[in-house]
């Protein structure tokens, strides 16, 4: 079976005085079954630090125009004191 990956990006929430951006690329996935993604990476350095994330996908949704997405709902890992929510959704591949 192919391999696949989606491409993602978005804003944390905005907590403390300040949010975060993040974007990357998906861990790949299998095609043509039901699966899910990883994300991994930092968010972009805002008020003078920066946060670990690690999140798992949704399982796969259909576009209606064709392809699939999935959703991304988590947090960050602790940094300065306080974490920071991701909620977004994948490139449809």
């Amino acid at each position: 079976m192919p391999y696949h990956t989606h491409d993602y990006n978005g804003e944390t929430s905005f907590d403390f005085g300040h949010s975060h951006g993040y974007s990357g690329k998906t861990s790949a996935a299998e095609s043509g079954v039901p699966h899910v993604h990883y994300i991994e990476g930092y968010t972009t350095r805002d008020d003078g630090h920066r946060h670990y994330y690690r999140i798992q996908t949704s399982i796969n949704y259909p576009s209606p125009n064709g392809g699939h997405f999935h959703y991304i709902n988590g947090q960050t890992d602790a940094a300065n004191q306080h974490v920071h929510m991701m909620q977004t959704a994948t490139s449809i591949e």
